[in-house]
């Protein structure tokens, strides 16, 4: 089958992360390592063993395309006011009881669904982004980590078609497969759940989430990938003060001072419609604890017209980037630094 570049694409094709076992094919994309009998799919239900080798069942096929501000990743220092393509598949490998893309995070790729996705080749991804002008790319909607082949591939064409591409991710991915994309990625946004293994366990499928943690600290000190951090902010899990300080010591400490660090607000969802959305003066005490632990850029996100969301120059005090509601309106940013006085923001243009 060809999608509408004429590029012949498989619907599916063999997978580089796995391995024969007794079961099936054990999958080594991720730290779940998910032994999957022949015909089945492991939890992230996007990838199996066909024919007794790995598969990955959603190459090229997106369940969603759409064109989005960059702001909305959430990626603040990078390219503000840029609009990039926006795709996601069916399955995820985190699983998050509370996602507001249920639809397709837990949608299963498995039994022909995603045969019935219209196809897009890595090549036809760049033909759509330069017809509508888009800055980019960005995996996003579910984890990028389950159709890492197909990442991969898109990046690099939109690298060498010089355009960026962001990376929207919770990190639980085998070091073998960050390997694999991170030299094609310029931004990576990494979901820092909470501050621990509790609360990761509490709100998703990884019960031990040191690999995602290392993946964020990897992809910025091995690759020179643009990091930025954000936490969804759950009522009961990760609001108390401890939680809250712990995540930004560790954003300050690994990730350095200036990393902007997004703190957004929790809408009930999916498994967590009983909670109630997180109250805006929690966000606010939470804004005022990363800074206080020495966050040079912290952010409020999920609530419309906060002054939190623009970015304020260290140095002088003035705002050097305005947002409204959907992305960046006004920017006084040159190559990085303030307009007005120079200061280096750490924003990427």
């Amino acid at each position: 089958m060809a999608d509408r570049s004429g590029e012949r694409v498989r619907l599916s094709r063999p997978g580089l992360f796995g391995e024969p076992t007794a079961r099936g094919v054990r999958c080594t994309v991720c730290p779940h390592l998910c032994d999957i009998p022949e015909g089945r799919e492991g939890i992230c239900k996007a990838r199996g063993p066909r024919g007794g080798q790995l598969h990955t069942l959603v190459y090229a096929r997106p369940a969603t395309v759409v064109s989005d501000e960059i702001e909305k990743k959430p990626l603040y220092h990078f390219h503000p006011g840029t609009r990039a393509l926006s795709l996601g598949t069916l399955g995820c490998n985190v699983l998050c009881s509370g996602c507001q893309n249920w639809q397709i995070s837990h949608a299963s790729a498995g039994r022909g669904a995603a045969e019935k996705l219209a196809e897009l080749s890595p090549r036809a991804a760049v033909a759509m982004a330069r017809r509508h002008k888009l800055a980019g790319v960005a995996f996003t909607y579910n984890d990028p980590v389950i159709w890492i082949e197909y990442v991969h591939d898109t990046f690099k064409a939109f690298r060498e078609a010089g355009l960026y591409t962001a990376f929207i991710t919770a990190g639980y991915v085998t070091r073998d497969a960050l390997d694999y994309v991170a030299p094609f990625v310029n931004a990576f946004k990494f979901d820092l759940k909470a501050p621990g293994a509790e609360g990761w366990s509490w709100l998703t499928k990884v019960k031990d989430p040191a690999p995602c943690f290392s993946s964020a600290v990897r992809a910025q000190q091995v690759y020179g990938c643009h990091v930025e951090v954000v936490s969804n902010i759950v009522p009961g899990m990760n609001d108390d003060d401890p939680s809250l300080e712990a995540m930004a010591r560790w954003v300050r400490d690994t990730l350095g001072p200036r990393t902007p660090w997004h703190l957004t607000r929790f809408l009930p969802d999916f498994e967590l419609t009983y909670l109630k959305a997180t109250p805006i003066p929690v966000l606010e005490r939470a804004v005022a604890l990363g800074r206080k632990a020495g966050l040079q850029f912290v952010y409020l996100g999920n609530v419309p017209g906060h002054p939190a969301r623009h970015t304020v120059c260290p140095g002088c005090g003035r705002t050097a980037i305005h947002r409204g509601d959907r992305g960046a309106t006004e920017v006084w940013v040159r190559q990085g630094l303030c307009a007005a006085c120079g200061e280096d923001l750490q924003v990427v243009q």
